[in-house]
């Protein structure tokens, strides 16, 4: 089972957690136990998670596309639309590459609130 806080309420951060709870679910055995807190996961299973997840939003063979894109609406809106992803992934991705601030972009991500969380139950 995977459960989720939904802390930001951003498309990106939402995307991002949840394919990093499937990996460790799918490398580390579903009778584990990662918890937020990080008591029981080590570096090297949060590691494979966090390229889990990485590799499931951004695929290897458009790797090298993402890390060689000019930071611009334009061309981070034209490289979602060409591997099927949010816009809102790009920013965050790059974001966490250090090749965006964390504030640029930001108008790009999907925002969720708690009236969408109620529609979803």
């Amino acid at each position: 089972m995977i459960l989720l806080s939904f802390r930001y309420l951003s498309d990106d951060h939402f995307w991002f957690t949840f394919f990093h709870e499937a990996g460790h679910l799918l490398l580390h055995g579903d009778k584990s136990l990662f918890i937020e807190d990080g008591s029981e996961v080590s570096i090297k299973e949060e590691n494979e998670a966090n390229l889990f997840a990485q590799n499931i939003l951004i695929p290897p063979d458009s790797r090298a596309e993402f890390l060689s894109l000019t930071p611009s609406r334009e061309t981070i809106m034209k490289f979602a639309v060409k591997i099927g992803i949010s816009r809102g992934i790009v920013v965050g991705q790059l974001q966490h590459q250090g090749r965006l601030k964390r504030e640029q972009f930001n108008y790009l991500k999907r925002r969720y609130s708690v009236d969408d969380l109620k529609k979803i139950n």
